[in-house]
């Protein structure tokens, strides 16, 4: 199987875990702006994705052969509609474009949020629900996504929910200094665990490679869509923290208010390490 080449595009907390699981099998690149230290088994090629000159040069000059596979799993540095357009609907177009030997591509992989989904009445949402996001990050996502069908070679775009799990520990800390505020009204939250980003990324693409064809979108989710308010109340025990009582009218919030479906997911014979947060969050 060493003769398959994947290119993992953004190799940050899930993109470089990927690389280095698929490398045990596969002959792996990570394309990143800056080379990391101490990656023995991944091949690198450093490139900018918005310097097109630069990433067709480098890109033909180590992997002339082309690609197998391409997965894109890139966040931009800043929360801008600039640098989103840059990163996601830019930088993807001058991938496509600079790929040495197009005919070898079999399929790309490309990472993206729920956030695509404008739904904010707590109600269900799955691969086939419609999309019509109104803030700049979904309504890039979604440009990118269609540039991405639109493209000659068959593609999966995941939409992953909010990412939780290795040094993301933001509520955890809200919790623990009780900054964290309870709210009066339902916020519905969908999570999935960092470890099973990376798990399904590499379950995908080793089905497709084992002859197994992936569906062409897929939402990945944990099973246990749940208010906020219970997510902070079972870390505050399991932290032994009060938390006020008191509880605070809070606005719309960027992620919606909506229930996520993994059932496609689970479907694919997938099986997730943390199905709820409870399980991602254990503490010792």
């Amino acid at each position: 199987m060493q003769d398959k080449q994947i290119l993992i595009a953004g190799c940050g907390k899930i993109g470089l875990r990927v690389a280095q699981q698929l490398a045990d099998q596969y002959q792996v690149w990570g394309l990143k702006r800056n080379l990391p230290s101490n990656v023995s088994n991944v091949g690198f090629i450093q490139a900018d994705l918005a310097d097109k000159n630069t990433l067709n040069t480098n890109l033909e000059q180590q992997c002339s052969q082309g690609f197998d596979f391409i997965i894109y799993c890139l966040s931009p540095g800043e929360r801008t509609e600039a640098a989103y357009r840059c990163i996601y609907v830019d930088g993807l177009k001058n991938l496509l474009d600079a790929t040495p030997n197009p005919q070898r591509l079999k399929r790309v992989y490309f990472v993206s949020s729920t956030s695509v989904y404008h739904q904010n009445d707590q109600s269900w949402v799955n691969e086939n629900s419609p999309s019509q996001p109104l803030g700049f990050s979904g309504k890039i996502l979604l440009e990118a996504e269609t540039l991405l069908k639109n493209f000659k070679v068959p593609s999966t775009i995941i939409r992953f929910s909010g990412i939780y799990g290795g040094n993301r520990s933001r509520l955890i800390e809200q919790v623990k200094k009780q900054e964290s505020a309870l709210s009066n009204q339902a916020r519905i939250t969908n999570r999935i665990h960092e470890d099973d980003c990376v798990g399904f990324l590499t379950y995908l693409i080793q089905q497709q490679i084992n002859g197994v064809n992936n569906q062409d979108l897929y939402l990945a989710t944990d099973s246990e869509p749940i208010d906020l308010n219970d997510v902070i109340s079972w870390l505050a025990q399991q932290l032994n923290v009060d938390i006020s009582v008191q509880k605070t009218l809070v606005q719309n919030r960027r992620s919606g208010n909506k229930f996520c479906s993994n059932k496609r997911m689970l479907e694919s014979g997938y099986r997730l390490k943390y199905p709820s947060f409870r399980e991602g969050y254990l503490l010792d």
